[in-house]
């Protein structure tokens, strides 16, 4: 788990971002971007139990809809009307 996949960060730029928790400033990846404790999964296609058959690189069919479609697992899905873990 990453600080990038809590629900408690916030984007700045391509390479860190803020937690919204502890106001402190963390990178996507590399040193550092471990969950803290105040880790909250977000929601992310990747984790939905309609994601199905990823890749390699991550990239999955969700079949939580009619028609079934490609999805990245990163892919935010704090909008989905279908999205359920």
């Amino acid at each position: 788990m990453r600080h990038y996949d809590c629900k408690n960060y916030i984007n700045l730029d391509c390479e860190k971002g803020m937690c919204a928790i502890s106001k402190l400033i963390v990178p996507i990846d590399g040193e550092g971007s471990g969950a803290c404790p105040a880790f909250v999964q977000a929601e992310k296609c990747g984790v939905c139990k309609h994601f199905k058959n990823p890749d390699k690189y991550g990239v999955g069919t969700c079949t939580g809809y009619e028609k079934e479609n490609w999805v990245y697992a990163g892919c935010g899905a704090f909008t989905c009307d279908n999205f359920a873990v």
